[in-house]
């Protein structure tokens, strides 16, 4: 007996074999996105920010901030400790001004950190020369940097070099010393607001020097201004951000750790102080690029 449409009745309908066409559009669609990200990434790399991105890894800056965070702590923080007592000043206060920390935060800095004034009591001329020697190195690990990121060969000459960053360890000495005198007579006054004007400010000037001197005066210090600038901003932002987390992280440490926790943070600012550095340094490099390229078309 047929059925209504035509075929016999209790035979079911073999099903249709499926289409190649959709076989082949799960593939096809998947090469296609993969296309598309190849493409968006290879717009990204021509794209400014893509270079941007390209110099800073160049440079291979999260390691040497890591780097120069430790070597701050070995060496930077001991000679500012020191040199900072001779001249009635205090590290601790230059930390706390810098990080923007709240009261606790400072208790916990003033208990880990001690003035300086002992270690100036007994100094020697073996430790002095040892101090002076890792502040020194501090300066000979920025010039390093510079003169990586902007594709320069250090000038031969020990004695030329280690003038030049001997005046830099005497420079940032007393570069903090001044700042950390302005914030506390300008912080009556203008609170926060204020603070993070004057570090904008103090920070383009020293820096827009300091980088100049770094490359052994090789590049017109008008050239600098704009890694003097990004550099200032680079480090404000730091400031703000710092105010608004690093006293938690600071108190949080120390009762999580310990003095031990008190370090950690001090270190994490320090990493994002040399990622400033980089980035100031290489937005200038690329800036005067730009502005040659300009003037060459």
């Amino acid at each position: 007996m047929l059925d209504p449409s035509g075929g016999q009745g209790g035979r079911a309908e073999a099903p249709l074999p499926p289409s190649r066409a959709g076989i082949d559009e799960a593939p096809t669609s998947g090469w296609s996105i993969l296309r598309d990200l190849k493409n968006r990434f290879a717009r990204f790399e021509k794209s400014a920010a893509g270079r941007y991105w390209s110099h800073l890894s160049t440079a291979d800056f999260m390691n040497s901030s890591f780097a120069f965070a430790a070597l701050a702590v070995l060496s930077a923080f001991p000679f500012l400790a020191v040199s900072s007592s001779v001249i009635g000043g205090d590290i601790r206060k230059a930390i706390v001004a810098r990080m923007g920390l709240n009261a606790q935060a400072t208790h916990d800095v003033d208990a880990l950190i001690a003035t300086g004034n002992q270690a100036v009591a007994t100094l020697t001329w073996f430790s002095a020369i040892v101090l002076v020697l890792g502040g020194v190195g501090m300066a000979s690990t920025l010039s390093a940097w510079y003169h990586r990121i902007y594709e320069l060969t250090p000038p031969k000459g020990f004695l030329r070099h280690f003038v030049y960053q001997f005046a830099g360890v005497v420079a940032f000495t007393l570069y903090i010393s001044f700042e950390v005198w302005l914030f506390n007579k300008a912080r009556p006054v203008g609170g926060d607001a204020l603070i993070f004007l004057l570090t904008f400010v103090l920070a383009v000037l020293f820096w827009w020097w300091s980088a100049h001197m770094f490359l052994y005066r090789r590049v017109p210090i008008r050239q600098m201004f704009p890694a003097g600038v990004a550099t200032g901003a680079c480090i404000t932002g730091l400031g703000v951000v710092s105010s608004l987390f690093f006293s938690d992280q600071v108190t949080s440490g120390q009762r999580s750790y310990g003095p031990a926790g008190v370090v950690i943070a001090l270190i994490t600012f320090l990493v994002g102080f040399g990622v400033c550095l980089h980035a100031g340094a290489v937005f200038g490099r690329m800036w005067n690029e730009r502005q040659a390229e300009r003037a060459g078309s």
